[in-house]
């Protein structure tokens, strides 16, 4: 079961991992605009749980991403963290290419 966006406003914090619509509302964007930016690197991707087929996000990881991209990030550490996954992605693709 997905909590649904009425569902939050009852809640005093947010759930650790959060669902695509929990996620999107999070971020303040719509459930169309987390999916392009979770596909374009802007947001990280979701983590698969259970059987894999429902993927949850995880609010810590979402908000170090925000603030690499706030500038708020002083040290680094996140830049580093993008720079790895970029280059993760990138692997991937190319070891699709290949195939």
């Amino acid at each position: 079961m997905t909590a649904k966006r009425s569902d939050l406003a009852g809640l005093p914090f947010w759930p650790r991992m959060l669902s695509r619509e929990q996620a999107a509302a999070y971020l303040g964007v719509s459930d169309r605009m987390f999916d392009q930016e979770v596909a374009a690197g802007i947001w990280p991707r979701g983590i698969p749980r259970g059987t894999g087929k429902r993927l949850t996000w995880d609010r810590h990881l979402i908000d170090r991403f925000a603030d690499a991209l706030s500038g708020l990030d002083e040290g680094g550490a996140y830049e580093d963290d993008l720079a790895i996954r970029r280059e993760a992605r990138n692997r991937r693709r190319a070891n699709k290419a290949v195939r």
